[in-house]
């Protein structure tokens, strides 16, 4: 077989180049299981490509979390994945013979690797519409910048979970050095390498207390409203005024997962709100203390007309018919015989679950009372219900025999579980179970 021509080497280098590294990876296990010389040649160039991508890396490991999206939502700098490639192209081409010096893990690497990400912010800024055409000339010179401070934050990142909490005098000391070489670049160097470390924290929440320690440590110390780092805390706010308007825009046709993702919002806006007290502790005339205790009131009135909502939705699953006492007198009694509607059955399923998994939230919007109030209520009412209700079918009071019945109290069962009635829902199950099945239906099918 020939040997890869000019042109085809040409054309496979490009291919292999746009390649991202998932499908690079998956090309290299389906080439090695070929032969013949031209197998052999790919495989070279897929080892050399390999080996240059392992080397970009590990020059850019500072800034790669800016080539993704932030999985918590908040707004943050980020860089479109394609420029990776472009932009470690740019800083290799002056000095190519650096590069095997790259695959030696010792200082001289590192310090390679912080002179090539000089070079790449050089470029960026002689030749910035060609290699990011797509950046705006604001974002290419915040992008240089990020590539000046890229040394600093190459040596302070793995220090970030330390600099959490309370600090100590060696931990307060690499952070007010690391800011002030930043400081010492350009007037954004701040800045620039605050959007490094914000992009390395998996949780955004904890920006507020890396920026507290950083206003404090600064010269001259100053409070976080009035600092460098406030839009860093009003990212945060941005990302609790989002989140409170999907809670108040919440929709039971959203289903399950619609109630999942409710969960995980209302979660993290008691965590936002419950960290920006301790940390941040903004004056109660403030802008951000405003906007905060506005979003809170939202998010409480919107989970008081859920918690109302689930209120009604159980009292539509307890049917009730009046049955005659003595002459004229009557008494409301379950209903056995009513259909089940299943719509109405997932609704309440949907808000009942809401209703549980607003415990912990609930109180740091200030409606927990609200919320105990109507999960006592309805336990109350569905226990009732299906004590009544099973004593009628212990008299065979059901036309069916009891079929419809023993659906509904099932369905009883299920909201009491979700209600967090443990107790309750045991009681009703297991004096169901002991009636048995209904008349011509085999316990499998009951």
């Amino acid at each position: 077989m020939a040997e890869l021509t000019s042109a085809h080497r040409a054309a496979l280098t490009e291919v292999i180049a746009r390649c991202p590294d998932t499908i690079l990876s998956q090309l290299e296990l389906a080439v090695a299981a070929m032969s013949g010389p031209r197998a052999e040649a790919v495989r070279l160039m897929m080892a050399e490509e390999l080996q240059d991508r392992q080397r970009r890396d590990l020059v850019f490991q500072p800034i790669l979390p800016l080539f993704r999206a932030r999985q918590d939502g908040l707004e943050a700098f980020t860089l479109p994945p394609r420029l990776l490639g472009d932009l470690w192209r740019a800083a290799k081409r002056n000095e190519p013979e650096l590069l095997p010096q790259l695959d030696r893990d010792d200082d001289l690497s590192r310090m390679i690797a912080d002179r090539l990400c000089n070079t790449a912010a050089a470029a960026i800024r002689d030749h910035g519409l060609k290699i990011w055409p797509g950046g705006t000339p604001q974002a290419r010179m915040t992008l240089a910048r990020i590539m000046d401070v890229a040394g600093i934050a190459r040596t302070t990142v793995r220090r970030l979970p330390d600099w959490q909490g309370r600090i100590g005098s060696e931990q307060a000391a690499e952070m007010k050095l690391a800011f002030r070489q930043a400081a010492a670049i350009g007037d954004d160097g701040l800045d620039c390498l605050m959007e490094v470390y914000f992009a390395h924290l998996r949780e955004g929440l904890q920006v507020l207390r890396l920026a507290s320690h950083a206003a404090a440590l600064g010269t001259p110390s100053t409070t976080l409203a009035h600092g460098t780092f406030a839009p860093f805390v009003e990212r945060v706010i941005k990302g609790i005024v989002d989140r409170a308007d999907a809670v108040a825009a919440f929709d039971l046709a959203e289903g399950a997962q619609g109630v999942l993702a409710f969960r995980d919002r209302l979660h993290w806006l008691a965590s936002a709100l419950n960290e920006f007290e301790v940390v941040v502790s903004p004056r109660p005339d403030s802008v951000w203390a405003r906007t905060l205790r506005h979003q809170k009131m939202r998010v409480s009135v919107a989970l008081t007309e859920r918690f109302q909502m689930a209120d009604k939705a159980v009292d539509a699953l307890l049917p009730q018919e009046k049955t005659t006492l003595v002459g004229r007198m009557t008494r409301a009694v379950p209903h056995l015989v009513a259909v089940v509607d299943d719509a109405q059955v997932e609704r309440a399923r949907l808000l009942v679950g809401l209703l549980s998994t607003a415990r912990g939230p609930a109180a740091v919007m200030g409606c927990e009372s609200e919320r105990r109030q109507t999960v006592e209520g309805l336990t109350g009412r569905i226990s009732n219900w299906s004590g009544e209700a099973l004593d009628r079918l212990h008299r065979a009071d059901a036309a069916d025999g009891g079929r419809i019945a023993r659906r509904r109290l099932q369905v009883m069962v299920d909201l009491l579980q979700l209600a967090g009635a443990k107790d309750a829902a045991r009681t009703v199950r297991r004096r169901l179970a002991s009636l048995g099945a209904a008349p011509g239906v085999s316990l499998r099918q009951a």
